[in-house]
């Protein structure tokens, strides 16, 4: 009866043994340096004009460049909303990058012209060098405009 209990015990233990797995170590993950976030990230835009969507899921293209060990410029170029903004608008800003956990936090802010008029525009975002996830206000206009992107 003893060497039963011994056998079922063992039998136990052997079949947890084979459902144990373990973690997977190489999940690709990159560490944030300025050189690995530089690129052009395709993605979609959303705006809104005083809290109210206008363009949901408009394709768009954005460059980010290196202007120093601390900077990058970050450039939406020919952006227009059919029916809407017909004038392509060409923003191109100098951001600070800040780590901040996993990924590069920036920040800037330029002017641009916009229908004629010189309106400043602020951008806040973060990348990891795959994604691009920038936030463009123009607080004068009431737009914002969030941009999800991959490289």
């Amino acid at each position: 009866m003893k060497k039963s209990i011994f056998y079922y015990l063992f039998a136990v233990v052997c079949t947890v043994c084979l459902f144990t797995a373990c973690s997977d170590d190489d999940d690709d993950k990159v560490t944030p340096t300025i050189d690995n976030i530089i690129g052009t990230y395709n993605g979609d835009m959303d705006v809104k004009l005083a809290g109210t969507e206008i363009v949901s899921n408009k394709s768009a293209a954005i460059t980010v460049t290196k202007a120093s060990e601390s900077q990058v410029t970050v450039a939406l170029n020919g952006f227009t909303i059919p029916g809407i903004l017909e004038e392509a608008i060409n923003i191109s800003a100098s951001c600070a990058v800040t780590p901040d956990g996993d990924d590069l936090k920036l920040t800037g802010s330029t002017t641009a012209s916009i229908l004629g008029m010189d309106l400043q525009v602020t951008i806040t975002g973060e990348a990891d060098g795959r994604e691009l996830d920038l936030d463009i206000t123009v607080p004068q206009a009431a737009v914002v405009v969030d941009f999800d992107g991959v490289k």
